[in-house]
């Protein structure tokens, strides 16, 4: 059976909250949702809050415009209170600025964070700002969710199938393309005069009009900030189910980060299977819904992606090179988790797991 404890992450957390005496209005567990849920005495409302931190992104140049980071900072949080179906009242941010900085630059972070937050019909409430060796920036979101209506990544079941609320890949596209130019990749990578850094932008926003039709037909949901892959396979051990992806996965991708990984002859499931995931919404809905799910998804303007369906094996299987192949999802999630990790050794780490399953042909 795969365990949440098989995941370095999963592990990691589950040590830590050990330390923590957990408070009775808490309504959710540990790994059971996006953003934690609290509930409220005399109101119809419970409170959602969520924190997140932009700091390895970064160190490792993944992020370098400063209004990106800015604009990050707010929606990695907004995405949390999106997939629990909560409406956000604000964010706190805590930024750290290397004593060198530019006015520039920090005002330049400051128009990120506003325009997100506009962008989310939401305010920066307050926070903290300090001095210190590196840029780093967190944000505290907090929301309110009606009660009993709070979306979790457990509940789905045998015969759900699988959404998501767009298209997917342009994150780990995003990702990829910071790469191409290190001397460390693989010689696939390397050589071409025809790249643009600018092929792939990525400000990507939090999906939180999907609240109230997720509200009313899911069963189960998780935002895809780190993956595709990484969110399906959570459900799994959460859920205790397993799940294959349509046939036509490839019809999930963003075209443009298809275009992207076929011109670099970089296979495309890396699409799913990379950390840097697109902050979409993945989601499971009931078999007897589906069609009204859909029908009603349409008159509100929404774009459900099918992605996968859900079975009683609990693995994840992709047809992958004209065969039906099982992803070795936990040691795919670990690979972020390598003491000598590096992006350039992660991509070439993911190549040669891709090698592998060409080899079973």
């Amino acid at each position: 059976m795969h365990q949440l404890k098989d995941i370095i992450e999963n592990k990691i957390i589950n040590d830590l909250t050990k330390s923590f005496h957990r408070s009775a209005k808490q309504l959710n567990k540990v790994h059971e949702t996006d953003a934690e849920i609290i509930e409220l005495e005399n109101s119809p409302y419970n409170l959602a809050i969520t924190i997140d931190t932009i700091s390895e992104e970064i160190k490792t140049g993944l992020y370098s415009n400063p209004y990106q980071i800015g604009w990050m900072s707010v929606m990695v949080n907004m995405s949390d209170l999106a997939a629990v179906g909560a409406s956000p009242l604000g964010i706190v941010i805590s930024q750290i600025f290397p004593k060198d900085i530019s006015e520039e630059k920090i005002r330049i972070i400051q128009d990120g964070i506003n325009d997100a937050c506009n962008k989310c019909g939401t305010f920066v409430l307050g926070g903290d700002t300090n001095f210190g060796d590196e840029l780093i920036i967190s944000g505290c979101a907090i929301g309110t969710v009606e009660k009993r209506k709070h979306l979790k990544r457990i509940g789905c079941m045998l015969g759900d199938k699988i959404y998501i609320s767009g298209k997917v890949g342009n994150g780990n596209a995003f990702a990829a393309q910071k790469l191409l130019f290190s001397n460390q990749l693989d010689s696939r990578l390397r050589g071409n005069d025809n790249f643009s850094s600018r092929d792939i932008e990525f400000y990507p926003e939090a999906k939180l009009e999907w609240r109230n039709i997720l509200n009313k037909y899911s069963t189960s949901c998780i935002d895809t900030s780190d993956g595709v892959l990484s969110s399906i396979d959570q459900l799994m051990r959460l859920n205790n189910i397993g799940f294959r992806f349509r046939d036509d996965w490839n019809e999930t991708l963003d075209p443009t980060s298809k275009h992207l990984f076929t011109k670099y002859n970089l296979p495309l499931w890396l699409l799913l299977a990379g950390e840097h995931g697109e902050f979409e919404l993945l989601f499971s809905i009931p078999e007897e819904s589906e069609t009204e799910f859909i029908n009603e998804a349409e008159r509100l303007n929404l774009n459900p992606v099918y992605l996968a369906d859900s079975k009683s094996e609990q693995n994840i299987k992709i047809d992958l090179y004209q065969k039906d192949q099982i992803l070795d999802s936990e040691k795919i999630r670990n690979l972020a988790f390598e003491k000598d990790f590096s992006p350039q050794k992660y991509l070439q780490n993911l190549l040669d797991i891709d090698a592998s399953l060409k080899s079973y042909l």
